[in-house]
């Protein structure tokens, strides 16, 4: 199908905006004003479109490493410093080695804290240090300085001390842009979101569903990476539902739709805190009420790309029950298709099956015994749990992997 990439980035990347609130406790709106700052040097450069999309790309998608290296940090939620470690770059540089950049340029996200004297994370200098690298590292580091509400004159003054840190070239072209005042207007959280739209190339590309499974996957490691707990949970849904996908014959387009939805069901829950997924004991009301949102906040991301339409049904329909005591939406069983139904199945035998901050994992037979006591219940599809069961016990997995 023709694909519009821009619908697909910029819907999912925004979701990057919700770990800095969570870190930070408020939307700084970093990632796409970086964007910004990145396409407005880039255009000054008079980069092809194809180009700039792919800068504008790497910008948005620079530090989505970050929920990984917090992780790593053992518990800190000090954005700053998990954004100025070589962790993040590592991981960052790891996720985004399969998106659909029209032309793929090695290290970009990996070398974008390198300095232009060598005194970055890796020792990289100058021009060794990929154009892109160079043009993001300025981006971000004003970006970073703009959100702590400094003055254009501070800004433009810490440029011009920084003397090493960033390509002189790149520097002329900020002074330059600096003294137009629609650039630091169009740079602020009410007009930044628009600014970037109006700067992104309108590129439509020939995609299949298999194609797009790449970039979910992208975000698919980005949503484990959030939490301990959930470190592999969206992988090896993905990977369950292939599985279940293959067994019922489905055709090639829907088998990736559902791995797609798979891989961002749970995309809504980069909105939610730490503190509240990961919180040892028995949630209040009001943290029931912001975990059960995740579900809608991932249908809001995933409608608002063309094609997604399927997709974005059975992602959010994950945790809705047939007698209508679902949420977020209370949909009964008249509104829940199969594939709402396989996915919800499959999601809540992979809970509990790993262990969770309150539980150790289950066995395969104790979590097939709670799917068959919520199918009693009218909650789930109790010919999906007898088909779970008889896919995913150790012998029966071995056998169906050996004849696909």
């Amino acid at each position: 199908m023709n694909f519009n990439i821009n619908e697909l980035l910029s819907s999912l990347s925004s979701t990057l905006d919700y770990v800095e609130q969570d870190l930070v406790n408020n939307v700084t709106n970093h990632g796409r004003r970086v964007a910004y700052i990145a396409s407005r040097i880039g255009e000054k450069l008079k980069l092809l479109d194809k180009d700039l999309f792919d800068l504008i790309s790497y910008s948005l998608l620079h530090d989505n490493g970050v929920t990984k290296s917090l992780v790593q940090l053992h518990g800190s939620t000090d954005y700053i410093k998990a954004e100025l470690t070589r962790m993040h770059c590592i991981e960052g540089e790891k996720n985004i080695q399969f998106f659909p950049f029209f032309s793929s340029i090695p290290n970009v996200i990996l070398y974008h804290h390198e300095h232009y004297d060598g005194s970055g994370f890796f020792g990289m200098s100058g021009e060794n240090i990929p154009l892109y690298s160079r043009i993001i590292a300025l981006a971000d580091t004003l970006a970073i300085i703009f959100s702590e509400n400094q003055t254009i004159s501070d800004m433009i003054q810490f440029i011009r001390h920084s003397k090493q840190e960033f390509d002189p070239n790149l520097k002329d072209i900020f002074y330059d842009l600096s003294r137009n005042v629609e650039f630091w207007l169009n740079m602020g959280d009410t007009y930044v979101k628009d600014a970037l739209t109006k700067m992104m190339p309108k590129m439509n590309r020939t995609f299949n569903y298999r194609d797009i499974h790449t970039v979910s996957q992208i975000f698919s490691n980005i949503i484990d990476a959030k939490s301990p707990f959930t470190g592999t949970h969206s992988r090896e849904i993905s990977e369950k539902t292939g599985i279940m996908c293959q067994y019922y014959r489905y055709d090639e387009e829907t088998y990736w739709k559902m791995r797609i939805a798979a891989d961002l069901h749970d995309l809504g829950k980069i909105m939610v805190p730490n503190e509240i997924l990961d919180k040892n004991g028995t949630l209040n009301q009001h943290e029931m009420i912001i975990i059960q949102s995740h579900a809608f906040y991932t249908r809001k991301a995933l409608e608002k790309i063309t094609g997604f339409e399927e997709i974005a049904d059975w992602a959010a329909n994950h945790h809705e029950k047939l007698n209508g005591k679902g949420y977020p939406y209370g949909f009964d069983a008249d509104r829940l298709d199969f594939n709402s139904r396989l996915l919800a199945c499959i999601d809540i035998y992979q809970a509990l099956t790993e262990d969770r901050p309150y539980r150790t994992a289950m066995s395969h037979t104790q979590a097939v015994g709670i799917l068959r006591t919520m199918a009693r219940q009218n909650l789930i599809e109790a010919s999906i749990v007898e088909d779970l069961n008889g896919i995913f016990n150790h012998s029966s997995v071995l056998r169906f992997s050996e004849q696909h």
